[in-house]
């Protein structure tokens, strides 16, 4: 995960709307519902999924024999299978040993019963690409912090920091839901806001594993 996340701060899978969680909810029935505990929280933003690591995991499951769908809880601590009228035990059971390869853990008793009936609720699921929907969070968490990181070793007007967030915004949405047309390097898009010394305090705070991956982390005052 870090070594993709800088990947992406230092320089991608299609994307389709899908039905909701509501919609298909709706004519789901709870003994077609498995859900796993999976380590998919974001590391630039631990109250959400990863967008970026859930995805394929989800769209791979759904080429699995036997399911029908396969949906990331917002948070990025659970995933809800929804099989086929015609899977079988086999074929459940072949799909959780390739998920345990992911360090999921399938749910039961009464944990599983709350998270069946959380996700047929409805709210906070994403389906296959639909996550694409917490990668751009992200990236609007991701700009957010690194401009605050130069703003607390060097004086920035307001409105070249509210224009660099957005032009960070902008590329990190991109590349983070694999829509970047090529090489688009944060220190490259920051130099009409940023002065010479102001880029290098950019590329150390790029470089910072706490400026990337810890949100709650407090920002270094300035001096």
């Amino acid at each position: 995960m870090k070594t993709y996340l800088m990947t992406v701060l230092m320089s991608g899978l299609l994307y389709a709307p899908l039905a909701s969680a509501a919609e298909d909810a709706a004519v789901v029935t709870a003994d077609r519902v498995s859900v796993f505990k999976v380590p998919l929280v974001c590391p630039a933003a631990p109250w959400i999924g990863c967008g970026g690591a859930s995805k394929p995991i989800l769209l791979d499951l759904e080429r699995q024999l036997g399911v029908l769908e396969a949906w990331l809880n917002r948070a990025g601590t659970r995933i809800a299978v929804v099989w086929k009228p015609e899977s079988n035990a086999e074929t459940r059971r072949n799909v959780a040993a390739e998920l345990k390869e992911d360090h999921a853990m399938e749910l039961d008793g009464k944990s599983r019963d709350e998270a069946v009936k959380d996700f047929l609720s409805g709210k906070g699921w994403y389906r296959g690409a639909e996550v694409d929907r917490l990668s751009e969070e992200e990236a609007g968490v991701i700009a957010a912090r690194l401009v605050r990181w130069v703003q607390a070793k060097t004086p920035l007007a307001k409105d070249k920091a509210e224009g660099l967030e957005r032009t960070f915004t902008d590329v990190l949405r991109k590349d983070l839901t694999g829509k970047s047309t090529g090489p688009n390097r944060l220190e490259d898009v920051a130099r009409q806001y940023l002065d010479h010394e102001q880029i290098k305090i950019l590329k150390e705070a790029i470089k910072d594993e706490v400026a990337i991956e810890n949100a709650e982390r407090p920002v270094p005052k300035e001096g």
